[in-house]
């Protein structure tokens, strides 16, 4: 199975197609760097696979397709880091990256020992600070 695969995808913003005919697979566990000039659709397919913008053909991730999946459901299955985020300025980057265990708490939740490692575990430095 494929981590993410797109077979015939395609996006238009604002009635202008963006992508078309965009096929790919990504296997599990891989890395994969995505180059193009400015413009080229490179923020937009990642948009797509995450479900943020609407898209036409399949994409799917760890099988599942992207279009048919609820937003705690993708949020679970898909990080997504935009380009400019919007973040105070005081936040640290363990603590975004602590962000990502938000669609794994309960309803007004509060991370636990268990996110803190899970987040940890995707720090290079593998050191929480501030728990």
């Amino acid at each position: 199975m494929s981590a993410v695969k797109a077979v015939g995808g395609r996006v238009a913003l604002d009635r202008k197609p963006i992508l078309h005919g965009v096929d790919l697979a990504v296997a599990v566990g891989s890395i994969v760097g995505l180059l193009g000039p400015n413009g080229a659709g490179k923020s937009t397919l990642l948009r797509a696979i995450a479900g943020i913008l609407p898209h036409q053909g399949e994409i799917q991730v760890e099988g599942r397709h992207v279009a048919r999946l609820g937003a705690k459901q993708r949020a679970r299955l898909i990080a997504y880091v935009p380009q400019q985020p919007q973040l105070p300025g005081d936040m640290t980057v363990a603590e975004y990256v602590l962000l990502g265990r938000t669609p794994h708490l309960g309803y007004l939740g509060v991370e636990s020992r268990t996110d803190r490692a899970v987040a940890d575990s995707w720090l290079p430095v593998n050191q929480y600070i501030g728990g």
